[in-house]
């Protein structure tokens, strides 16, 4: 729309990974080099940096610049079993293999040996290039170490170049992964753009999309850098946005104003809805919820307990049904990432439900208007049954089969769901297995929400709340385990229909990151708070702030998120580690809650 109007050939800041648009500043220059020294040397490349940063970039302009005589085997999606990876390995160096019938991984190497040797022979070379790497399984990475002993006296016959987030680098750090690491011969970290880069950046995709420089002021510049951090993938987004809101306003030049209005839109989505009470599909769900109110009172008082379910509706009656003590959400630790957003949580969250960690079930984005309310102030529901089950967990540390980490005789969504039912039970609720809701769409009905996270035992610890594991094998699919108590350096875990004792040393070959944790709501939680936002969780989160930091307490108006309140949560997300956005999103709620000491369920209930 807005190309036109700038005189553009092409939108210049489009995310797609077009060569053309390179921009290598310092790091990028340097990151180049060392990918093109993994194309004449032996052992492995190894290049990490932070989701954005222009990664995947640089190999497309890498490959544009392969040498005739290497043949490049380009791996996109390394979730693969070693069998898969062989395979992929062959089908991308056009290497024969018999379809028909399976093949043990000796006949791939083999095979794969033959062909490396002939092309050798030719005078070619062969590399094997593996983006988002570190979601490789220890054992595919063991296999791939394998595969660089594929030599002749000379050199070595396969190059291997692996690009990953950091937790690529955490995951080679790891002791059973040594002989790889030691193997690597050159690694590089990605940083993002410096500030002294951002207007060499913007000008320079200006220019090859044939507009003029200097279409953004300098202060639209400092602008960028401030909302992106130098991420490159966030500068075309917000940059993108940025002309658009320029083409519409009928001006010239992007200004300061206009790169923080679309950074607002980028990363705060929903910034501009009305308030969640005038939203319409509140108004449906308020009625539908009283509907649904008024049906089950009329139901209860005309029915007649039934003497065959005396008992088990005794059973259901002692698991309380408004587990959420007033004016509380769950306790967890300083475990959110220096400087990642609110917004960018949301993001991972969503990706991870749609990759991973809900697999077997979709998550549906909406957020149920139709919440329990929270107990009264008092005693906590959620810790009372946690206490009741405690004594049985100390008998199961005392007395525990044979570990058995292999993946039950269950569906992937019969093992999900029975991880979920046992967190959910600590907190007091009950989860029925053949549920209509799929397990965090229940979260809502028991004032609690899930947040997927990816990260290692150290964060699990700081939490100190149990979660959800998303476990992996040799299947297509993940399967799910609950950890539910720590005592020492062992873990009770929850696999199907077994409960065992763990160590991590146990789980590192089945579990590489991804959990899912449950936390408790403030009082009417309808989603993240901001400024400008009117209702009554605002009354909670500031007489919490107030609580927390007396020495910065505001009396501005209860109900109303204004320029005072933002101003505190700044400062408490600064003294937190967290990014000073103003934004109360599901880290700052939680933090929040960690610093009250609100009663939840204990990873450690020692602690």
């Amino acid at each position: 729309m807005y190309t036109e109007h700038f005189g553009l050939e092409a939108e210049p800041f489009s995310i797609a990974p077009d060569p053309r648009f390179l921009f290598l500043s310092e790091a990028h220059n340097e990151a180049l080099a060392h990918l093109m020294y993994g194309f004449t040397h032996g052992g492995f490349v190894l290049i990490t940096g932070e989701v954005g940063t222009g990664k995947t970039t640089l190999l497309r302009n890498l490959l544009d610049r392969t040498p005739p005589e290497l043949d490049v085997a380009f791996v996109l999606n390394p979730r693969l079993t070693v069998r898969e990876l062989l395979e992929t390995l062959c089908d991308e160096l056009g290497v024969p293999y018999n379809t028909g019938e399976v093949q043990s991984v000796k006949q791939y190497i083999d095979i794969l040996n033959r062909h490396l040797l002939q092309t050798h022979q030719m005078g070619r070379s062969t590399v094997v290039i593996i983006d988002e790497a570190q979601n490789l399984s220890p054992a595919v990475l063991e296999q791939i170490r394998l595969l660089t002993n594929l030599e002749t006296n000379e050199r070595k016959l396969l190059r291997i170049i692996l690009l990953g987030q950091p937790e690529l680098a955490e995951m080679l750090a790891r002791n059973e992964l040594r002989q790889l690491a030691q193997r690597i011969t050159a690694r590089y970290h990605l940083e993002p753009l410096r500030r002294q880069d951002i207007r060499a950046y913007v000008d320079h995709r200006l220019r090859k999309a044939g507009g003029q420089p200097y279409l953004f002021h300098d202060s639209a510049i400092r602008a960028l850098y401030r909302v992106s951090k130098g991420t490159p993938r966030l500068i075309n987004i917000i940059a993108d946005r940025a002309l658009l809101g320029a083409y519409v306003e009928g001006v010239s030049q992007v200004t300061e104003s206009l790169v923080n209005k679309a950074a607002k839109e980028v990363l705060d989505q929903g910034a501009h809805r009305p308030p969640w009470y005038k939203q319409p599909q509140f108004a449906t769900a308020a009625v539908a919820a009283i509907l649904i109110l008024l049906l089950a009172s009329l139901w209860l008082t005309d029915s007649e307990p039934d003497p065959a379910t005396t008992n088990a509706a005794a059973t259901t009656s002692t698991t309380p049904t408004n587990s959420v003590p007033k004016n509380t959400i769950p306790v967890t630790s300083d475990s959110a990432p220096i400087g990642q957003t609110e917004s960018s949580v949301r993001e991972t969250t969503q990706q991870r439900r749609g990759e991973n960690t809900l697999a077997s079930e979709p998550e549906s984005p909406t957020i149920i208007a139709a919440q329990r309310q929270p107990t009264a102030a008092g005693s906590s529901p959620s810790v009372q049954y946690q206490s009741q089950k405690q004594s049985e967990n100390q008998a199961q540390f005392q007395t525990q089969t044979p570990i058995d980490l292999s993946r039950p005789s269950l569906s992937p969504r019969a093992t999900q769901r029975k991880a979920y039912q046992a967190v959910y039970s600590l907190w007091g609720n009950t989860y029925p297995l053949d549920s209509p809701d799929i397990p965090c769409n229940f979260a809502p009905q028991a004032g609690l929400q899930c947040l997927a996270r990816r990260g290692g035992w150290s964060e699990l610890n700081q939490l100190n709340t149990p979660v959800i594991l998303e476990l992996w094998d040799d299947g297509p699919r993940p399967y799910h385990a609950a950890l539910l108590e720590k005592q020492a350096d062992k873990y009770l875990l929850q696999l199907g229909d077994r409960s065992m004792t763990v160590s991590p040393k146990d789980l590192r070959d089945s579990w590489f990151g991804a959990y899912v944790i449950l936390w408790q709501t403030p009082p009417n939680y309808l989603g993240s708070l901001r400024q400008g936002d009117e209702h009554p969780t605002v009354a909670w989160l500031h007489s919490r702030l107030n609580e927390i930091m007396p020495e910065s307490a505001n009396s501005g108006p209860d109900n109303l998120f204004d320029a005072a309140l933002h101003d505190q949560v700044v400062a408490f997300q600064t003294r937190e580690g967290l990014l000073a956005d103003g934004i109360v999103g599901p880290l700052t709620w939680i933090r929040i809650s960690d610093r009250l000491n609100l009663p939840a369920p204990k990873l450690d209930t020692a602690s």
